[in-house]
C-alpha cells in the first residue's frame, strides 16, 4: 500500500485528531472527511487503514514510544502526539510503506501541523522506532496483555476473568484481525444471493456467497464504497454482519405478525425482520435518539419496506407509554445498548471509550428495557434479547436474572434455526439448545454477539 500524495496523511491526521482528542466516532469522521474528497481510491484505502489501524493499536504504540520520550505521551501537544502515533503505526504495522518514507512524510506533516521545532523530535523518535521498534514489539512480555493486544488493562482483566487466560488471548488476537464486509440481499427485490453476486459484478464489485450463511455474501477486497453502487441505492441489499443477521434468523417472524423493536436504530435488524415477514404485518420501531431514528426511516425507504413505523420512545420508560403502542405483540426485540466488546475489531473506538465503570452503568439500563418490554409480549409470543458484547454480566446473567423474576417466560431452543456450520460447533449447539448463545470472535470468523430467545407461556 503506497499513498500517492501527502494529502492522504493530512486527511488521516485530521480524522485521528477528531477521534483521539475530541471523542469523535471514527466511522462518521472518516465518512465526512472522505465525502467529496479528491483522493484516489488507493489513497482513500490508505487513509481508512491508517485511521482504524492507529486507533486499534494505540495502546501498543504508546507503550513502544514511551522509552524515547522525555515526557509521558499524554503530556505532549496533541498534534505532536497524533503525528507520533500515526508515524509509528506506519513503521510498525502498515504494509508496503518503507520506513524511511513513513518517517520522512510524518516529519513533513509535523512541520505543517505541530508547534515550530517539533518536527526535530518527531524525526528523532520515529527513527528510533524504525530501528528498534519491531524487535521491541516482538518481545513484549507475555503477561503484558494490555500492551500486546492494545487494550485497557481493565478490559484485558475482565476477559481473562470471564474466559481464562488461554481463551481470552485467543479472543484478543481475533480483535486485531480485519473483519470482512458482508451483505444481505433484499428478497423483495432480489430473488437470491447468487443473483445479487452477479448483479454486483456488473457494477465492478467482487462478491461471493458466504460459506456460513447462505443468505449472505462477502465483499472481496474492493476499494470502492459499496454504498455508492446502483444496487445499494436501489435497495437490493443491506450491509450487515453475520452475527447480526442471526438475530432475524432466530427470531423467525412470520407474515402478518405484529412486532415491536425497542432499540431499532440504525435499522439493520428492523429491516431484516420486515423482509423476513415479506413486508406484511406491522413493525413498531422505537428509539430514544431522534437523529438515529431518521436512519431507520431512510433504510426502510431505500429497501421499499412499508410496514415499519418509527416512533421516538425511551424504552427504559416504555411501560408508561401507552397511547401509540399496541398492548401486545407477537414478537418483541430488545437489541439493547451494550458495551460492544464483541466488535473491537470492527469498531476500534470502543477500545478507547469503554471502561469497567461504563459496563456496570449499562446493566440497569438493559434490565429496565427488558422489564418494560416484556409487558408487551402476548401469551405464546416471543421475546428476543441480543447484544454485541461478550460480557456474561450483560448477557447470560441478565437473562437468568430476568427469568428468575418472570416465571411466565421460558427460554426456547433454536438450534434448528442455525446454519449447519454453527450446528456442528459443540458449544454453540449445546447453548442454543438451551435458548441462548454467545458467539465468540475467535470462532467461525464472526463478531462477538449474544442472542436469547424467550417465549411467554400461555
Amino acid at each position: 500500500m503506497t499513498p500517492s500524495s501527502d494529502d492522504a496523511r493530512k486527511t488521516a491526521y485530521r480524522c485521528l485528531m477528531e477521534v483521539l482528542e475530541n471523542e469523535g466516532y471514527s466511522n462518521l469522521v472518516l465518512k465526512q472527511e472522505l465525502a467529496g474528497s479528491s483522493l484516489s481510491s488507493q489513497d482513500r484505502s490508505f487513509v481508512t487503514a491508517m485511521v482504524y489501524g492507529t486507533i486499534t493499536r494505540v495502546y501498543t504504540i504508546d507503550a513502544l514510544l514511551a522509552p524515547y520520550l522525555k515526557r509521558e505521551i499524554d503530556k505532549l501537544d496533541a498534534s505532536v502526539r497524533t503525528c507520533l502515533r500515526m508515524g509509528a503505526w506506519q513503521v510498525l504495522f502498515a504494509y508496503g510503506v518503507k520506513d524511511y518514507a513513513a518517517v520522512s512524510a510524518t516529519v513533513d506533516l509535523a512541520r505543517d501541523v505541530c508547534p515550530k521545532g517539533s518536527e526535530t523530535m518527531v524525526n528523532a523518535v520515529l527513527r528510533k522506532v524504525a530501528k528498534e521498534g519491531s524487535e521491541k514489539l516482538a518481545n513484549i512480555p507475555v503477561k503484558k496483555d494490555n500492551i500486546r493486544y492494545s487494550l485497557k488493562s481493565e478490559i484485558t482483566g475482565c476477559l481473562i476473568k470471564w474466559y481464562g487466560r488461554e481463551k481470552a488471548e485467543s479472543i484478543m488476537e481475533a480483535f486485531l484481525t480485519i473483519p470482512k464486509v458482508t451483505i444481505r440481499p433484499n428478497p423483495l427485490k432480489v430473488p437470491d444471493t447468487d443473483t445479487l453476486v452477479k448483479e454486483l459484478a456488473e457494477d465492478s464489485i467482487r462478491a461471493e456467497k458466504d460459506a456460513l450463511l447462505p443468505e449472505a455474501a462477502d465483499i472481496l477486497g474492493n476499494s470502492m464504497d459499496i454504498s455508492d453502487s446502483a444496487s445499494y441505492r436501489d435497495g437490493h441489499f443491506s450491509v450487515q454482519s453475520l452475527s447480526a443477521m442471526l438475530v432475524g434468523r432466530i427470531a423467525s417472524p412470520e407474515e402478518n405478525w405484529k412486532v415491536l423493536d425497542t432499540c431499532s436504530a440504525p435499522g439493520g435488524k428492523t429491516a431484516h425482520l420486515a423482509e423476513l415477514m415479506g413486508n406484511k404485518g406491522l413493525i413498531d420501531a422505537l428509539d430514544a435518539n431522534d437523529v438515529r431514528l431518521k436512519m431507520v426511516d431512510l433504510t426502510a425507504e431505500r429497501l421499499g419496506l412499508s410496514i415499519i413505523s418509527t416512533m421516538h420512545y425511551d424504552c427504559t420508560y416504555l411501560k408508561d407509554e401507552k397511547e401509540k403502542l399496541l398492548p401486545e405483540y407477537d414478537l418483541v426485540l430488545c437489541d439493547v445498548p451494550c458495551s460492544g466488546l464483541g466488535l473491537l475489531h470492527r469498531k476500534p473506538d470502543i477500545r478507547i471509550s469503554m471502561s469497567y465503570e461504563k459496563m456496570q452503568d449499562l446493566l440497569p439500563v438493559q434490565e429496565s428495557i427488558l422489564e418494560n418490554s416484556c409487558l408487551r409480549v402476548k401469551k405464546g409470543g416471543y421475546l428476543i434479547y441480543s447484544t454485541c458484547t461478550i460480557n456474561p454480566n450483560e448477557n447470560e446473567k441478565q437473562v437468568e436474572a430476568f427469568l428468575s423474576r418472570h416465571d411466565d417466560f421460558e427460554c426456547v431452543p433454536f438450534t434448528e434455526l442455525l446454519p449447519d456450520k454453527l450446528k456442528n460447533n459443540p458449544r454453540l449447539s449445546a447453548s442454543s439448545g438451551e435458548g441462548k448463545m454467545t458467539i465468540l470472535p475467535d470462532e467461525e470468523g464472526m463478531d462477538g454477539f449474544f442472542i436469547a430467545k424467550m417465549r411467554r407461556k400461555n
